[in-house]
């Protein structure tokens, strides 16, 4: 199979050309190119959080074109490590650092999990971005960073954790997923809650500072501390998301059974994590570091500002069969009535309200009869 050159940020990198599959020579997934540039743009606000030298490890690089962009595009990187178990990748890792003269690098040809054990509270940022699942990576992950280190956790198994495989997701999560209309936003939660759980039996909490689901993969960047006041205080935000089917209310709980004010008994997803998903202060950052992701930064600033449950508009029109309403709309109209909220990165009909489910409807329901109160 034939190699090609492609340049993205500041790399250029050898890739092996053919259809993306799982039995590629070397993986190499071109539509991930945001992630990468969201990735880059969180490590130099890492970077600058944290007065240590950083060493950070790409621990499944695959082409290596998201450890040499690190190595490149974020400065005063002290060493970073690039691994792949697949011995062609790692021949195309050594390959690529040296056509982009990357010194302050090295490439690993081992098991992710071998490696970062051999590392135990050294690395300062660990990158996790699998094929599938990254649940048999979290372990070796949680011993391996630092105190004030970072994680940066991919996630392409949408289907168990959005509710579309409950049992996988059971058996690699320990958690209930549940499949609604807010089911990309649960999935991501219940990632969250694994890793918490996952890093507290270290002694260490885990804080999500940016979260997000995009087409095929969830994304979840957060700050480490070894301490055990911060790991309970992590699990202390470990819950159950309630749903209601007949009516469509949800709310956070820290049991998963329930009455809903509507009679019917809820449904639930969980263990998974019931904190905010943002850190403002850290996408202020983020945006000052990369101007181009702007539009995407602004909303999750928004976003961060409003601590409470996601609801989709269409869900909500086509259960009460009402016409559908545009969100910049429904947010105004929320915000006009005293409460919080906002348009979500998790889509475009998507809103973050405190509002009551009743008082969302009777929005929707005045905007089409705009004579009523």
């Amino acid at each position: 199979m034939q190699t090609k050159i492609i340049h993205e940020g500041a790399a250029k990198v050898y890739i092996y050309e053919g259809k993306l599959t799982k039995k590629d020579p070397v993986f190499f997934n071109p539509d991930m190119k945001f992630n990468r540039d969201i990735s880059v743009a969180c490590l130099k606000v890492f970077k600058k959080m944290t007065p240590e030298k950083m060493i950070i490890c790409d621990s499944l690089s695959g082409c290596g074109i998201r450890g040499i962009r690190y190595s490149l595009e974020v400065p005063k990187i002290e060493f970073a490590v690039l691994n792949d178990l697949n011995p062609t990748a790692f021949g195309i890792i050594k390959k690529n650092l040296s056509y982009n003269k990357v010194k302050n690098a090295a490439a690993e040809n081992m098991d992710a999990n071998v490696l970062l054990s051999m590392h135990k509270n050294k690395l300062n940022f660990i990158d996790i971005d699998p094929f599938g699942s990254p649940a048999m990576f979290l372990d070796c992950a949680g011993r391996a960073v630092r105190h004030g280190g970072f994680l940066g956790i991919t996630a392409t198994d949408l289907g168990p954790l959005a509710g579309t495989y409950p049992g996988t997701c059971l058996r690699r999560y320990g958690a209930k997923s549940l499949k609604t209309d807010i089911m990309h936003e649960t999935g991501v939660r219940i990632l969250v809650g694994y890793i918490i759980r996952t890093l507290s039996k270290y002694d260490k909490g885990f804080m999500p500072l940016l979260c997000f689901s995009s087409r095929h993969y969830h994304r979840i960047f957060g700050a480490v501390r070894r301490s055990r006041s911060c790991a309970d205080k992590a699990v202390a935000k470990v819950g159950y998301l309630l749903y209601c089917r007949k009516c469509g209310m949800r709310q956070f709980s820290f049991s998963n059974k329930g009455i809903c004010a509507c009679g019917a008994e809820f449904d639930y997803a969980g263990p998974l994590y019931t904190g905010n998903l943002f850190d403002r202060d850290f996408a202020d950052k983020i945006e000052q570091t990369n101007p181009k992701v702007e539009k995407f930064i602004g909303i999750i600033k928004e976003e961060s500002m409003v601590d409470a449950m996601l609801y989709d508009i269409h869900e909500i029109c086509s259960r009460n069969k009402l016409d559908t309403v545009k969100r910049d709309y429904l947010v105004n109209c929320l915000r006009k009535r005293s409460y919080k909220a906002s348009g979500s990165v998790f889509g475009g009909f998507k809103i973050r309200t405190d509002a009551p489910i009743n008082i969302i409807i009777e929005s929707i329901r005045n905007h089409e009869n705009p004579g009523q109160t």
